[in-house]
Parts: C-alpha cells; structure tokens; sequence
C-alpha cells in the first residue's frame, strides 16, 4: 500500500476540497488511515472507487468525524456488502452527503433499500448502483 500521507499530498486540489484516489490500492488499512486524517476536514468530493476497501474501510469513513463536510462520494468497485451499504445508511457523520456511487459492489436489492430509506443520509439526492 502507498504512503497516505504522500498521496493526499499528490493527489488532494489545492483548496483541499478535492481528493482523488482511484485505483490507488488502498485496501481497508488505507481507508482507515484516511478516516483519521485530520487534513481531510475540507474535503467535499473524494473518489475511492477501484481500491478493494471493503466493508470495513467504508465502516471508518461513514464513522468518521474527518468527512463530516463530504458532499460527494464514490464508492465504485470497492468489494462492498450489504454489512457496508448498513454503515453508510446509518452514519450520523455523513450527513451532508448529496450524492452517492456505489456501482460494481456486492450490495443486494436489500442492501440498496436500506440505503434509499436512510434517515440519516438527509441531504443525498443521488445515489447510483448500476452504470
């Protein structure tokens, strides 16, 4: 796995808004070491899609306190369960978020039903799981 650090350094935009790490191999390890990255607070638009985080990876970002101000998240290709789409309908962090991509997971049409019935996930308005 890639140095974290080096990463959000490369690869996060210049207002810290904007953080773009596809394909980049994270795994569950890199995603928990994001969920705990305190320069990521300003940061409305990440893309994870393609790094194999899995259900526990997403369990960190959806318990964070880190992404409180995401507004954007993709999630696409990531071998994410029905256990994942739970921690992402129920988060009380990711309450800001506005749209949602979910596209190439293991998530079930329940899966989907918890995520579109969420109670917490307010603010979503756009929330994909097919291409």
């Amino acid at each position: 796995m890639p140095n974290i650090g080096d990463l959000i350094r490369d690869k996060l935009s210049s207002d810290g808004q904007v953080l773009n790490l596809k394909a980049q191999f994270l795994r569950e390890v890199g995603a928990k070491e994001l969920a705990r990255s305190e320069e990521l607070k300003n940061v409305r638009s990440m893309d994870l899609s393609q790094n194999g985080i899995g259900d526990e990876g997403v369990k960190a970002i959806a318990n964070s306190n880190v992404f409180c101000n995401l507004r954007n998240l993709n999630l696409a290709s990531n071998n994410i369960s029905d256990e994942g789409a739970k921690c992402l309908a129920t988060s009380k962090k990711l309450n800001k978020l506005r749209s949602l991509q979910l596209v190439v997971n293991d998530i079930s049409e329940e899966g989907e039903k918890i995520l579109r019935n969420s109670t917490d996930l307010t603010s979503l308005t756009s929330l994909k799981f097919r291409v």
